[in-house]
């Protein structure tokens, strides 16, 4: 795919950002091409995945570990996912590279329309690239310092007003902060989703293994800040673009009526710098979002994880493994566990002991064997009032007592 060349002079900025789209769109398309092609390495390296996985799934098989409905389905399910990602460019196609690639804009479309910024009828190059030339053609006329331009209102300090920089250095100056802060966000981020979307084929591979799953929600997180991004710039290009045709629109004008214009080049270069700033800020921002604000993806990874929906291999009445604790544990065993664990509570407690014997309680015998726990100082608090020996009368006693 030829994206024809670059030429200077007149139109820079739109041959530019046209050679970016173009350049993301070849080496998405033809990158994935290129890494899914049967003869590739890459389709190699995939064919060796599926059949480890395959592998260790039949070694569970042999070694007693009988998977459940959830499991056979979750794994269905992440195989047919790795497959439609590494082979299958229609679907890829669209579920992906055209989202990422030019979803962006017609969101971004959607909001400046209602919002009413220029830019918005998918023409945002078009005017970005107008705008760059109306600054080469304001740079041309000058503040009218050096040409002796008359001043534009009765105002004596007019002609002296926002002088900060010379004309050559502030118009310079401020086409190149315009150019920087243009080219530059735009480039990394088209750029960026182009290389990712090529690589689908070697990511896609990753999602069947715990230990690697990572990797491939990193790949997901990237893809996503890059279509964030995009749209996130092409709204602030577009409320730059609102402010500063207007005010390149009335520069313009004031010089051709060969009007001083002596704060231009120092409000052009802030106008610029300060957008550059803005945009460059926002895609630290979206980056901050997407990697760095983790419940949501802590989340995604768990659904992903052997611990989720389609991975976990623990019955419904297991616990969570334990360190140093043995995995195979039957369910009867577990119960067992959980009933001792009970009765352990209950005499640390005071309660009733089953080993005492009814009888015992019954008859109040004084056996110290059957006599009920003393509270010790670490029992519940409140629970001191409570009685530490079997009431008994004293009839009862002379009773046991006798002969």
């Amino acid at each position: 795919m030829s994206c024809g060349t670059l030429q200077t002079g007149n139109h820079f900025l739109g041959g530019v950002l046209a050679q970016i789209d173009c350049q993301a769109q070849a080496i998405g398309a033809y990158g994935y091409g290129a890494l899914a092609d049967p003869a590739s390495p890459i389709a190699g390296l995939l064919l060796a995945l599926l059949t480890l996985f395959v592998a260790l799934f039949g070694f569970r098989l042999m070694f007693g570990q009988v998977p459940s409905g959830r499991d056979l389905v979750g794994d269905a399910i992440k195989v047919g996912i790795v497959l439609t990602i590494a082979t299958s460019w229609p679907a890829w196609r669209t579920l992906a590279n055209d989202t990422v690639l030019d979803g962006p804009v017609q969101l971004a479309g959607m909001i400046g329309t209602a919002s009413s910024l220029p830019g918005s009828r998918n023409d945002l190059n078009q005017r970005l690239d107008n705008a760059d030339q109306s600054i080469i053609a304001l740079t041309a006329f000058g503040s009218g310092r050096l040409t002796g331009g008359v001043v534009g209102s009765t105002d004596l300090g007019d002609s002296a007003r926002g002088i900060a920089l010379a004309d050559q250095d502030g118009f310079a100056w401020g086409r190149v902060m315009f150019l920087v802060g243009t080219i530059g966000p735009l480039a990394a981020v088209r750029l960026v989703a182009g290389i990712l979307l090529a690589l689908a084929p070697l990511m896609a591979g990753l999602l069947l293994f715990s230990g690697t799953r990572d990797v491939f929600l990193g790949w997901l997180r990237a893809l996503g800040a890059c279509a964030l991004g995009a749209v996130t710039l092409a709204l602030v290009y577009a409320v730059e673009l609102s402010l500063l045709e207007g005010w390149i629109g009335d520069a313009l004008g004031q010089r051709q009526a060969d009007v001083l214009t002596p704060a231009a080049p120092t409000e052009l270069l802030v106008l610029a710098l300060a957008f550059a700033a803005i945009a460059w800020g926002a895609l630290g921002l979206v980056v901050r979002l997407m990697f760095f604000s983790s419940p949501g993806w802590q989340r995604l990874s768990q659904v992903l994880a052997d611990q989720s929906w389609f991975g976990d291999r623990r019955g419904p009445f297991e616990r969570p493994a334990v360190a140093g604790a043995p995995q195979d544990v039957s369910r009867a065993q577990q119960i067992s566990d959980a009933v001792a664990q009970s009765v352990r509570r209950e005499e640390h407690h005071g309660g009733f002991n089953p080993r005492r014997g009814l009888s015992a309680l019954v008859s109040g015998s004084d056996d110290p064997a059957f006599a009920p726990r003393r509270p010790h100082s670490d029992d519940a608090l409140g629970q001191s009032y409570r009685r530490t020996r079997t009431r008994r009368s004293a009839a009862a006693t002379k009773r046991d007592n006798a002969p």
